[in-house]
C-alpha cells in the first residue's frame, strides 16, 4: 500500500485554535483538610455544571496573591550511554515529584495555623479568632487533602475547574517579609503524595461538565 500524494495549503486555512479554550483563573480558592477527611468522590453538579460547596473539614484559606497558584511536575531522567555513541542511547523516568505552591495573603488563625503545622481539627473554629503560636524546633507537618476550585468568566459563561490532592503535605515555607510597600503573606509549597486508602491516587484534574464553545 502506498501513501496518498499529498496536498498542500496555506497554514491559514489548517488553523485549528479555539480561544474559547484558553484559561485564565482570577476567581479561586484553595481549601485544606485533615488526611482522615473523606474525599468527595463527584466534584460538579451533573445537571447545572456548578462545582461543589466546600464540604465539612474543608477550611477556606482566603486571599492569595496575584502570583496565583504554581502546579508543578517536576520529572527527572537518567541517561545511559555508550563507549560508541555520545549521545544517550536510552532515558528512562527516575523520579517525579508534584507540587503546588501559593502564597496566602490573610494572616488569620487558620492561615497561621497552616504554616504552623497544627492539624486542621485543632484550628479555631473561627478563622477571626484570636491566633498565638509557639514555634518549638523542627517537627513533620501533618498530612492533608487540598481542593482547588477555579471559574474563568462570569455568570452562564462561567467556566469551573477542581484539582485536588489527596495526600499532600507542606514541605516548604518561604520567606516572610514586614514592610511598608508589600503585603505579608506566607508562601507554603505542598508536596502532593500517593494515597494508599485511594488506589494510589495523588492528584485530580476535572473540568465541569459543560465546557462552553
Amino acid at each position: 500500500m502506498t501513501d496518498p500524494a499529498p496536498t498542500f495549503a496555506p497554514v491559514s486555512s489548517q488553523l485549528a485554535d479555539n480561544s474559547s479554550y484558553v484559561r485564565k483563573h482570577g476567581t479561586s480558592l484553595l481549601a485544606v483538610a485533615d488526611y482522615s477527611t473523606p474525599m468527595p468522590t463527584s466534584f460538579f453538579d451533573a445537571t447545572t455544571g456548578n462545582p461543589i460547596v466546600l464540604p465539612t473539614g474543608f477550611m477556606n484559606l482566603g486571599y492569595v496573591s496575584t502570583k496565583g497558584f504554581t502546579l508543578k511536575k517536576d520529572m527527572k531522567s537518567d541517561d545511559t550511554t555508550m563507549l560508541q555513541d555520545l549521545d544517550p542511547v536510552r532515558s528512562d523516568l527516575s523520579s517525579s515529584t508534584r507540587t503546588l505552591a501559593a502564597e496566602f495573603g490573610e494572616s488569620s488563625a487558620w492561615v497561621k495555623s497552616l504554616t504552623a503545622g497544627i492539624p486542621v481539627s485543632a484550628w479555631p473554629a473561627q478563622n477571626s479568632a484570636k491566633w498565638s503560636i509557639d514555634e518549638q524546633g523542627t517537627k513533620e507537618y501533618p498530612y492533608l487533602r487540598l481542593l482547588l476550585l477555579s471559574q474563568d468568566g462570569v455568570s452562564d459563561q462561567a467556566v469551573y475547574r477542581v484539582e485536588a490532592a489527596y495526600r499532600a503535605k507542606i514541605t516548604d515555607v518561604a520567606d516572610r517579609t514586614m514592610n511598608r510597600s508589600d503585603p505579608e503573606v506566607e508562601a507554603v509549597t505542598f508536596t502532593c503524595y500517593k494515597d494508599p486508602l485511594l488506589l494510589g491516587k495523588s492528584y485530580h484534574e476535572e473540568s465541569a461538565p459543560a465546557v462552553h464553545a
